[in-house]
């Protein structure tokens, strides 16, 4: 039984290794060889065969007299390289390698490739992932999943220095002083664990690699044996360190990732130590201008984008005719069609169609058809055609907007806007709005609204609306609306109704005079200025108002140990006589002078006289009063009306906040 188990075990693992070899391409696997002055063809057929690939090539490209000695371990790609040594030039299709002859070099060639392998010094394995580029072309390219790279060159550069990089590695420069298409491995040094994963000192060196040149037959080569030891055999696949995740991993936050490809996510990651300096930038797209693929590394002085731009700086001037993307400061002028996104900060000017966005903070100016937002500091304007959010401070600055304006800390300054402002800490400056003004600290200024104001902390200043104010505390200024509300106020609110919960004036009193039975009145504000609100019964009383409704304003003197004077004007709507209709005209007007006096904290009794003038069309009479001391007679007059006064009287028990 385990015979059958153990075979059918060995058939699998057979079957899953040849599916793993296939997987990698070709130039890719990894082979093991030891030859002794061996024929190439016969060569080539135990590399395929080792590798499970074939190769495709014209036989008059090998010479049958030709031989090497060759003992080592490595990819197909190094094999042939150190075979061949540049006379040949091979590709993969599907399962297959291509051997072609080289064709020699034009003359005065314009260019020449660099392509090796990068390996870990420490361990000997390929490492994918690395970024490797040249800083006056900026030509640059990325070692593929098993640390291939492949770059072209201009041999026009004075000087050429191949810059190396990855991160979690210390950094390398390369000189090349060979103009001449070579093979060129590069190792690189992991850096210590105990060091802090940060940018450190470039390492340099010198390719004294002399190609060799170009022959048209292949000449019998003699290889030295490899006596790399085991342990340093150069393994296939990606190999990540580590202590590092996938250099694309790290660069998920990156508020331009939406657009960048894999290989321009990989250079912002490993060149984040690196900065390099271009006059001007002339951009299509993203990365499709004269930055290339490094454009997430370059501080540009100037950068022209016919529809789009990516830059890691601007020191001067930006237009793009569509959008400009800057992954660090721009200083200067930033001009966008469509919109401006900085991922840092911005000293000076943004002008968009449509949006303005900055991560850091602005000192500056920002305009925007529809939009502006920055998540730092801003200390400058911000105007924008429907809203403009700050999430940090505003410190002298002016926010004026369509719709809303928005300020996620401290406030300084004006905001203007056309539906709401808000602040949501303090606000030191001033509202305006259509609608409402909102602090979430304190309020030191004036808020103007058509609607409503509130400021959640104290108030020192003035707030007017069209029909509320609130403030936890007005300790300065005045509050004026048709409601206002305060947790308490040091000042005098104006308004129909006020209410100051902790230190303000409150009565509620059942009463009765000479023209109503009872009546009960609720008194809020403050003791300088308070709102009336009365409504009185004569309990059915034949011949006498059944109701009436009154508002009015009063004001109260503190006379110390209990006593106080209170002066209340109301207007007062009778009803008909025995009737619950008021009928056309029917007003009672009262100046009350109460003399209250506390019985406990609070209860208390007032009374006091009273001046009346009553106004009423001419069919009707003086109300009933019980009794009273006339003013002037009975009188009309041309428009039919009819007016009388009198002095009156009236008693009440009060129910007091203090």
């Amino acid at each position: 039984m385990y015979p059958i188990r153990i075979f059918f075990l060995l058939i699998f693992c057979g079957l899953l290794h040849k599916t793993v070899a296939q997987s990698t391409p070709p130039l890719e696997r990894v082979v093991s060889v030891d030859f002794t002055n061996e024929r190439i063809d016969n060569a080539l057929k135990i590399i395929s065969n080792k590798g499970q690939f074939s190769f495709a090539y014209n036989v008059a490209l090998i010479n049958p007299n030709s031989t090497l000695s060759l003992r080592t371990t490595n990819s197909v790609r190094a094999l042939l390289n150190q075979i061949f040594r540049g006379t040949i030039t091979y590709k993969s299709r599907g399962n297959h390698i291509i051997l072609q002859k080289a064709e020699p070099p034009a003359e005065a060639p314009k260019s020449f490739i660099l392509d090796g392998y990068i390996t870990d010094r420490q361990t000997g394995q390929r490492v994918s992932q690395v970024s490797i580029y040249e800083k006056t072309t900026l030509a640059s390219t990325v070692s593929n999943p098993y640390g291939y790279y492949r770059i072209k060159l201009s041999t026009e550069i004075p000087s050429v220095r191949l810059e190396v990089r990855r991160k979690y590695y210390f950094s390398e420069t390369v000189s090349i002083n060979a103009r001449q298409t070579h093979k060129l491995d590069i190792g690189m040094t992991p850096l210590p664990s105990q060091t802090a994963l940060q940018p450190m000192t470039v390492r340099t060196s010198i390719d004294t690699t002399r190609p060799t040149p170009i022959l048209a037959q292949p000449v019998a080569v003699t290889i030295p044996v490899d006596s790399t030891p085991a342990s340093r055999t150069n393994t296939p696949g990606p190999t990540i360190w580590d202590r590092s995740k996938s250099v694309l991993e790290e660069t998920r936050n990156d508020f331009a990732d939406w657009f960048k490809t894999t290989r321009q996510a990989v250079h912002d990651a490993n060149l984040a130590g690196d900065t390099i300096h271009r006059d001007i930038q002339f951009s299509l797209f993203p990365f499709v201008g004269t930055n290339h693929t490094l454009s997430g590394r370059v501080i540009n002085q100037y950068s022209l984008n016919l529809v789009a731009g990516y830059s890691l700086g601007v020191t001067a001037l930006e237009v793009g005719g569509f959008m400009n993307l800057v992954r660090g400061d721009v200083g200067g002028v930033q001009v966008a069609g469509f919109a401006n996104v900085v991922g840092e900060n911005l000293s000076g000017v943004q002008a968009a169609g449509f949006f303005n966005g900055v991560r850091g903070e602005v000192l500056g100016i920002q305009a925007a058809g529809f939009g502006n937002t920055v998540i730092g500091n801003v200390q400058g304007i911000q105007a924008a055609g429907f809203y403009n959010m700050t999430m940090g401070k505003m410190s002298e600055s002016i926010q004026a907007a369509g719709f809303g304006n928005i300020v996620g800390n401290d406030m300084s300054g004006f905001q203007l806007a056309g539906f709401t402002n808000i602040a949501a800490r303090s606000m030191t400056g001033f509202q305006l709005s259509g609608y409402g003004n909102i602090t979430g600290g304190n309020m030191a200024g004036f808020q103007l609204a058509g609607f409503t104001n509130i400021a959640v902390g104290e108030l020192s200043g003035w707030q007017l609306s069209g029909f509320l104010n609130y403030a936890t505390k007005v300790v300065r200024g005045h509050q004026i609306s048709l409601v206002n509300i305060a947790g308490s106020s040091e000042t005098t609110p104006f308004g129909l109704f006020s209410y100051v919960h902790r230190n303000g004036y409150r009565r509620l009193e059942i009463s009765t005079d000479e023209v109503m039975t009872t009546n009960l009145t609720f008194k809020t504000g403050v003791p300088r200025f308070y709102n009336i609100f009365t409504g009185g019964s004569n309990l059915g009383v034949t011949g006498k108002p059944l109701w009436s409704l009154g508002y009015g304003l009063g004001t109260a003197v503190d006379l110390k140990r209990g006593w106080m004077l209170n002066f209340d004007l109301t207007g007062n709507v009778l009803s008909a006589d025995d009737q619950f209709n008021w009928g056309e005209w029917n007003t009672l007007v009262r100046l009350n002078m109460g003399i209250e006096k506390k019985l406990t904290r609070g209860i208390a009794l007032a009374v006091g006289p009273s001046v009346n003038l009553y106004l009423s069309d001419y069919t009707r009479a003086k109300p009933a009063t019980r009794f009273d001391v006339p003013l002037f007679n009975n009188s009309s007059n041309m428009v039919n009306t009819f007016s009388t006064g009198w002095v009156g009287f009236q008693a009440a028990l009060r129910f007091c906040n203090r």
